[in-house]
């Protein structure tokens, strides 16, 4: 019993101390950015609370630029640090917008609806070329769509790389463009965007490859994405009963080609070689 006493007596400090303790398990953000070392700093980086099922994303606490953003920050709204590197290294080439950021793979969307609010970017201005001089000076200089060359495209306000390979596979699909809006068809590139990129774009109609529809074939035609198998199907029949196209009201006797089709169609089309 005495022996019992002994070791209750040496040991219930210690114990009642660790009870009573009211230090945090974790330092905070703020604690980290005001002295911590950088090897305890990676320490608390390391604990493995963000691989849990539960952890939640948080909103920023303010508005922010994501270009700005510093690791810890990122981590602070619930991507891992593997995670917050992946958008450093796509701020270094600079995110524009909050299509760019939504695009990021690591920022899923719940974690993107907490923050597209929050978000603020600078004004882009346009890039510089590998000349180091300006491909447009003060929008005198517009480029033509149809020519376009991807740097050329890049170089545009809200356009990088992702939009200007884009543009350029449409491009290619279509023959060419005949209208601005056209670009709107192209995923992630809005109405906001072409009226910011509209004033340094031309067409010149000439570059626009024409389909002649006396001399086509069914390929030929289900090429352009505008045309379906059953329509060019359609035009060819009615070649065959017509012996040749006069003018293109003649094709809105299909009923597949409706009044919208052909005016979409039109442009791309020709009658004479």
């Amino acid at each position: 019993m005495l022996l019992i006493i002994i070791i209750m007596v040496v040991l219930m400090p210690r114990l009642l101390q660790d009870l009573s303790s009211n230090e945090p398990l974790l330092v905070t953000f703020k604690e980290i950015d005001s002295g911590i070392s950088e090897i305890e700093k990676k320490k608390y980086l390391s604990v493995p609370y963000y691989k849990k099922k539960s952890i939640k994303y948080k909103s920023p606490p303010t508005k922010f630029d994501p270009n700005k953003y510093q690791e810890h920050e990122w981590i602070a709204l619930g991507l891992s640090p593997k995670q917050a590197k992946v958008v450093l290294s796509f701020a270094k080439r600079g995110i524009k917008n909050n299509d760019e950021l939504k695009q990021i793979f690591v920022i899923d969307d719940r974690l993107f609806q907490l923050i597209k609010d929050s978000t603020i970017y600078p004004v882009y201005t346009l890039k510089q070329g590998v000349d180091n001089k300006n491909i447009y000076s003060q929008k005198k200089q517009p480029i033509e769509l149809n020519k376009a060359t991807e740097e050329q495209l890049v170089a545009l306000p809200m356009i990088g790389d992702f939009l200007a390979k884009k543009i350029i596979e449409r491009r290619q699909q279509l023959g060419g463009y005949h209208s601005l809006e056209q670009l709107l068809e192209i995923k992630f590139l809005d109405v906001s965007k072409l009226d910011v990129i509209r004033p340094f774009l031309t067409i010149d109609f000439n570059e626009v490859k024409l389909i002649n529809i006396n001399t086509c074939t069914v390929e030929d035609l289900q090429k352009h994405p505008y045309i379906s198998w059953n329509v060019a199907n359609s035009i060819i029949k009615m070649r065959v009963y017509l012996k040749k196209y006069t003018n293109f009201d003649q094709l809105l006797e299909s009923r597949l080609i409706s009044i919208e089709l052909l005016e979409k169609i039109t442009p791309y089309l020709t009658l004479e070689d």
